[in-house]
């Protein structure tokens, strides 16, 4: 029997060590029950699906002419340029995950490992010849203050320290050495601010010490530059970026945003009442977070959530996941006696849920065509805390383990 396109590639992924022996058996396993049965058009069009891994390598190849072309041409490059590369190599990767076949939507997953990795080490490494330029700020820093910090093309990374100053060493990269041009800052008893006045041909990076007091609003923001941030305290947090990955550790804020395009958001050890977290293309990682509400979208990316619990003294955990092409796997780690509602509907995958003395109200076909669950724990109406979970992809698994 002639070899199809996907059970080639998913061979040659065992074979580099891409996916185990046990995920490659149930693919092909899927392939098959996926085949049998299956019209002779079907089938042929199957066989006539794009090599994923060549045209992976052609997308990489075309990635590193661009780099060369904007290095080339720095003097004339634009941002606008360089973020129209970015957009049409993930668009170009987001199509050949359409292609693949339902059956293998585990390999979308491995594309948008791929995506993810190959943007954040190899992509935006355009300002390299510049000369640095190094700045130093430093403001007494106050309970209640706004903290808002702008980078360009370059990382933020946010520690907390045991002095009474806010301190950012700034790194400015340009053809015009004018570092002091690009910078604006402002500070006063209410806000230390760090802005960027001028975005073309610029790389700006910050690394930030903060100390652990209150602050009213935190904001960072930069583009194709990853932020990093851990233990801050505030009424409002928000980290934005794009083509780069955000990753957040202890930090507590009545309000948390998180946003970026076609990276990994990791956030663990959080407090908040309110949660928003977006990205496009990449997995959502969230462990070890109390709260009142969570909403976790991506697209073609995973969800993952481990240990969340209710807040102090709150009766009500609400989560609300979306994705799509990945799966979705909710594990609670909960010690505690909690009642639970689940909404849960997926296409062309199935749900599995875990949780003890749970009631189905509605339970819809399981199979290759999807499923949708509704259940609820027996006598919710008894339990003092309470859970409430709305989970969604298409052509992906959910599971909910309690």
């Amino acid at each position: 029997m002639a070899l199809s396109e996907e059970r080639l590639l998913i061979l040659k992924m065992l074979e580099e060590g891409k996916i185990s022996g046990e995920e490659a058996a149930k693919l092909l396993e899927a392939l098959d029950s996926g085949n049998q049965g299956a019209p002779r058009e079907e089938y042929t069009k199957q066989q006539k699906q794009v090599n994923f891994q060549s045209e992976v390598e052609k997308v990489k190849e075309k990635m590193q002419d661009w780099k060369k072309e904007f290095k080339e041409n720095i003097k004339t490059y634009k941002q606008s340029d360089f973020d129209k590369s970015v957009e049409d190599f993930v668009d170009k990767a987001e199509k050949l995950g359409k292609n693949v076949a339902v059956t293998t939507y585990g390999i979308i997953d491995k594309m948008v490992d791929f995506v993810g990795s190959f943007i954040d080490t190899n992509a935006f490494n355009v300002f390299g010849s510049y000369k640095v330029e190094d700045r130093s700020f430093e403001w007494i820093a106050a309970e209640g203050m706004d903290v808002e910090i702008e980078g360009a093309n370059g990382n933020i990374i946010v520690k907390k320290h045991l002095d009474n100053k806010i301190i950012v060493r700034s790194k400015v990269r340009s053809p015009q050495n004018n570092a002091d041009e690009i910078l604006g800052v402002t500070q006063d008893e209410n806000k230390f601010l760090i802005k960027i006045n001028k975005a073309v041909n610029v790389s700006v990076a910050h690394e930030v010490f903060v100390p652990v007091i209150k602050f009213k609003n935190i904001k960072f923001s930069t583009s194709n530059g990853k932020i990093y941030v851990e233990d801050t305290i505030s009424e409002a947090f928000e980290c934005k970026t794009r083509n780069a990955h955000i990753e957040i550790i202890g930090v507590n804020s009545d309000k948390i945003s998180l946003n970026t395009k076609n990276a990994r958001i990791q956030a663990s050890y959080l407090i908040s009442k309110d949660i928003d977290i977006d990205t496009t293309n990449a997995t959502l990682d969230i462990k070890h977070v109390k709260a009142e509400k969570i909403n976790a979208q991506s697209t073609n990316g995973r969800l993952l959530a481990e240990n969340l619990q209710n807040l102090e003294n709150g009766n009500e955990l609400h989560l609300n996941f979306k994705t799509s092409n990945a799966w979705i796997k909710i594990n609670m780690n909960d010690m505690l006696n909690k009642g639970y509602k689940v909404k849960a509907q997926t296409t062309n995958g199935g749900v599995n849920l875990l949780i003890p003395q749970i009631v189905y109200n509605n339970l819809g076909k399981q199979g290759l065509t999807g499923a949708a669950v509704e259940a609820e724990s027996s006598n919710l109406n008894d339990f003092e805390q309470k859970v409430f979970i709305n989970a969604e992809t298409a052509n992906g698994y959910i599971e909910i383990v309690k």
